[in-house]
């Protein structure tokens, strides 16, 4: 496996794109969505296959070299849903997903738009520099 497909290698990876039941008393569901990654000279986009949601309904947090995404949305207390007889995608879901970013990423300058459906988060690149090698002088 090559350092980029490792580097941006999601975390609690599967085999399928399974659902994840997570155990609450509101019996909420989380999905991880379809991922792409591009590549070009300077930058990587990252896209993420959102259908249904708004841009304020999207949460994106960049914490200790991992890329958070979530989406969801929660109803009002007073807001009375309509009863369904199955439902998959309702008010008590959510998508998330995270990936661990290569050390090549400005994380300074990462940016995202959202347009039907997809996200693009763009990864500038930064150039690493090489560790430095010391000579150490004894003394």
């Amino acid at each position: 496996m090559n350092t980029l497909q490792f580097a941006f290698r999601p975390f609690l990876p599967s085999l399928f794109n399974e659902v994840i039941e997570r155990q609450s008393t509101e019996t909420e569901v989380t999905y991880k969505p379809a991922a792409n990654v591009r590549e070009d000279e300077k930058e990587y986009t990252l896209e993420l296959a959102l259908p249904g949601f708004v841009k304020e309904e999207i949460t994106i947090k960049f914490e200790d070299e991992v890329l958070t995404i979530t989406a969801g949305r929660q109803p009002k207390e007073d807001e009375k849903g309509p009863k369904y007889t199955w439902n998959e995608f309702g008010y008590k879901s959510r998508y998330e997903r995270s990936f661990q970013l290569p050390e090549t990423v400005d994380a300074e300058n990462i940016s995202a738009k959202f347009e039907n459906g997809i996200l693009n988060v763009i990864l500038p690149k930064k150039e690493v520099q090489p560790a430095a090698i010391k000579e150490i002088k004894i003394a």
